[in-house]
């Protein structure tokens, strides 16, 4: 009998432990735009679930990785009826103050880098409607690319798991292709120009599983067509495999019509960002498929695995490490895989073309002066990529003689680059101000200076 009674006292005794560490009351202090149940789902807690001390730095770590604080602080106190109606019965109350950073952000921009300079303007909020909601409209004028972006990102449909994201992508592009390369240190030359209209929109609908951990479908439509074909070279066996090619009325460079797509795509996401200094992993695959039912004029698909792994050093260094890995089959002009310019630094934009791609980036930051909130960080990287054509038999596009593997040597379109760059940063804000990029390329033997001023993410 006493075996019994005092088996009874443990359980009675695990269940008073139990229900002191539930949460009972979340109280949230400072905010002036985010509401406090949109802090609540950011530091993902509510009222109900159990409590252990470690959680605090957790959701602090949350918190400031957010992006939308400038302060964060918190701490916990039991509760119960007696101390406040809210607490129904013993338990936690967990106290967080935050205080919100300038959301938002009109800037303009200017863009010079390797056949594309050109400048424009953006609104950025990174907190609509206090609900850490994500709009962007973004439009600029340039030598190369010139566009129109849009986006709405909302991270939680009505405080569920489930996110969505609507978008706009409007480009008039001047291409340059460059012949393929057959040689490991002999860069390929420009040999056809052309403008490519890209009439792009898109909508994504993905839950979040668990902390971390989503999976997403987005549906995507565009309407692409070409203007301004002509030859850069006097080579009429560089323009096209034809023999009766006339080179100053080269082909263009792919199908046009309707290009409708469906991306489905698995992410695990562990990074955290403190004030500027990443830490944690992020990996993510993904399927992308052409969709002839729904007025696809296109067959292709693409399928993608990226990592992406961030280290602190010392007190405020970053090391951060990226790898990307694509292969598509029959890929259009349009989507297919490029290498140069921001993506290999050291080299032209889109520089190097192909349905097979592979890419590694090393970068190490490390913190230079930091005045009233404006911060400046220096970095160093290495950047290494392999791109070429697996297969040039689609009929859908309009190859280049010798695109094919099989043409060049083996390591003919292996490419890599060094250099240094700066970032400049405002704590108040949330996007850095000011991107600069000197790369060398290794084989091509020459710098690259790539200078971005404004939203330069």
């Amino acid at each position: 009998m006493r075996s019994v009674l005092v088996s009874c006292a443990i359980v009675l005794a695990g269940a008073r432990l139990a229900a002191a560490d539930t949460i009972r009351d979340i109280v949230v202090e400072g905010n002036t735009k985010t509401t406090s149940d949109t802090v609540a789902l950011i530091a993902k807690i509510d009222v109900g679930d159990d409590w252990t001390p470690d959680m605090m730095d957790r959701i602090k770590t949350d918190l400031v990785s957010s992006g939308l604080f400038k302060d964060v602080g918190g701490f916990w106190e039991a509760c119960g009826p007696a101390t406040s109606p809210r607490c129904d019965s013993p338990g936690i109350r967990v106290h967080l103050t935050v205080r919100d950073k300038h959301s938002w952000v009109i800037a303009p921009t200017f863009y010079n880098q390797p056949t594309n300079t050109g400048g424009g303007l953006g609104f950025g909020e990174n907190n609509l409607f206090g609900e850490n909601q994500k709009l962007l409209l973004y439009g600029q004028i340039a030598t190369g690319d010139s566009f129109f972006i849009g986006a709405w990102v909302i991270p939680a449909l009505g405080g569920t798991r489930f996110y969505a994201q609507l978008d706009t992508f409007l480009k008039s592009a001047r291409n340059i292709e460059y012949a393929p390369p057959t040689d490991y240190t002999t860069l390929p030359a420009a040999v056809r120009q052309s403008r490519m209209n890209y009439l792009n929109g898109g909508a994504k609908l993905g839950i979040e599983l668990f902390r971390g951990v989503k999976l997403d479908a987005r549906l995507r439509g565009a309407h692409v067509s070409y203007r301004d074909v002509h030859a850069l070279t006097n080579d009429p066996g560089a323009i096209s495999t034809d023999p009766a090619a006339d080179p100053q009325h080269p082909p263009k460079p792919g199908m046009e019509g309707w290009d409708v797509s469906n991306e489905l795509s698995l992410t695990i996401d562990r990074r955290a960002d403190w004030y500027g200094v990443q830490t944690g992993y992020k990996y993510q695959a993904s399927f992308e498929y052409s969709v002839p039912k729904l007025g696809s004029d296109f067959h292709y698909y693409i399928a993608t695995l990226s990592l992406y792994r961030a280290v602190q050093v010392l007190e405020r260094h970053n090391l951060v490490a990226k790898a990307l890995i694509n292969v598509g089959h029959d890929l259009p002009f349009q989507q297919e895989l490029t290498m140069g310019g921001t993506s290999m630094r050291g080299y032209l934009n889109n520089q190097f073309r192909g349905d097979v791609r592979v890419t590694a980036n090393l970068e190490y930051s490390l913190p230079l002066f930091t005045v009233s909130g404006l911060s400046v960080r220096g970095l160093g990287f290495f950047d290494s990529g392999y791109t070429a054509f697996r297969d040039a038999t689609n009929p859908e596009r309009n190859y280049l003689p010798r695109s094919a593997r099989a043409d060049a040597t083996t390591l003919a379109p292996f490419k890599n680059s060094v250099g240094l760059g700066i970032r400049l940063y405002l704590r108040q804000i949330v996007l850095p101000l000011l991107g600069l990029d000197f790369g060398y390329g290794l084989e091509a033997r020459a710098p690259q200076v790539y200078l971005a001023i404004g939203l330069t993410d």
